[in-house]
């Protein structure tokens, strides 16, 4: 948190989007309420085995578009200026609301993979069993016995096999190994397991890594829909990803619902520091992102377009741009302010 002021920003998520809220009290109404990301920004952008654009889902929900706007606009100006790009802010700002824009005139254009992705993608090990001494590693830090996962495992895999139409094995949600997960930035403090089930054969070369994550309370936001169940987010990325994950569903594990999904063999963010090499990169990356939520704000639960919803969320934000765009240099810059006084109040400086 203390390294930058994009890093401070992932983690102070929900007050971050109840000060986008509040920036907004007076209009928000004029917006409909469309499918949230809910923790939108450039470092929840990825490349995976499984394809490329946002994801982190933690915070799926319904509400108001404005949270995921002005989420990601902000991570991007932020972006900007750690990599001395600041004099591109404004266009790498008009890529992201071109590409929001497009998205909501034609949902259904499929718009080839960003450059920078497909090279990322290009390099990648496709080597599962790389991936599976990966999660070995993680669950060694703190294993915990294979039976106290045992009934979560049970629900997650009776979740999983209704409605599919493909026969997996009986073993294949038999669980091998778990164990508590301790990384991340904006989730780091959530309760999380990593978990190791047999997959398709009995061999461990096809082992199955599933991560459950805690699911968070999002109540207290008016700008956030408060009647939506825990399976807000197996359904928000359902409609929001590019390529959902492949086994998904949310369990109940105590007093506590969890989200939980498969594993990628290969994963990285764009990472501000080290993925990205050029303004244009991120220009790129801004007109995708705008891309993949203008195309699912509005869907349907059936995945389809919803044109009343696409066309009042155009309008809304066409009406309100300019707003929109003082908004995310606002916070932008409160948000900087904030690090600073973080660090200081921890004995550091951020030029030390």
């Amino acid at each position: 948190l203390q390294g930058s002021a994009h890093g401070y920003f992932r983690f102070i998520n929900a007050g971050f989007a109840a000060e986008a809220c509040a920036a907004f009290a007076d209009i928000v109404d004029e917006f409909p309420d469309v499918n949230l990301h809910g923790d939108a920004h450039l470092e929840q952008y990825a490349v995976t085995s499984l394809g490329h654009g946002l994801t982190d889902f933690d915070d799926c929900t319904q509400g108001k578009p404005i949270i995921d706007l002005v989420r990601f606009g902000a991570s991007l100006i932020r972006a900007a200026r750690e990599r001395g790009w600041g004099s591109e802010e404004g266009k790498v700002l008009n890529d992201f609301f071109r590409g929001y824009r497009d998205a909501h005139k034609k949902p259904r254009r499929i718009r080839p993979m960003p450059g920078l992705a497909a090279e990322i993608r290009a390099g990648f090990s496709w080597n599962h069993a790389l991936a599976l001494e990966q999660a070995h590693a993680f669950i060694d830090v703190a294993p915990l016995p294979p039976e106290s996962f045992a009934e979560t495992a049970g629900q997650f895999a009776g979740l999983v096999r209704f409605g599919r139409s493909d026969d997996l094995p009986p073993h294949f949600f038999e669980i091998k190994r778990v164990g508590a997960l301790s990384m991340g930035v904006g989730s780091a403090l959530d309760e999380k397991y990593l978990a190791i089930f047999e997959g398709w054969t009995e061999g461990d070369d096809d082992d199955l890594i599933v991560e459950a994550k805690q699911i968070r309370d999002l109540s207290g936001n008016p700008c956030l829909r408060t009647d939506v169940s825990a399976s807000r987010i197996h359904d928000g990325q359902r409609l929001i990803a590019y390529e959902p994950f492949r086994y998904s569903a949310v369990v109940p594990r105590g007093d506590k619902s969890f989200w939980i999904h498969d594993w990628t063999d290969d994963y990285q963010e764009a990472s501000i520091a080290e993925a990205l090499r050029t303004a244009e990169d991120l220009k790129e990356i801004a007109r995708d992102a705008g891309i993949q939520l203008g195309r699912a704000h509005p869907k349907r639960p059936d995945r389809s377009p919803d044109k009343d919803r696409q066309r009042a969320t155009r309008n809304a934000v066409r009406r309100h741009r300019a707003r929109i765009r003082v908004v995310y240099f606002q916070l932008a810059d409160k948000t900087e302010a904030a690090w600073r006084t973080f660090n200081e109040a921890a004995g550091r400086h951020p030029n030390d």
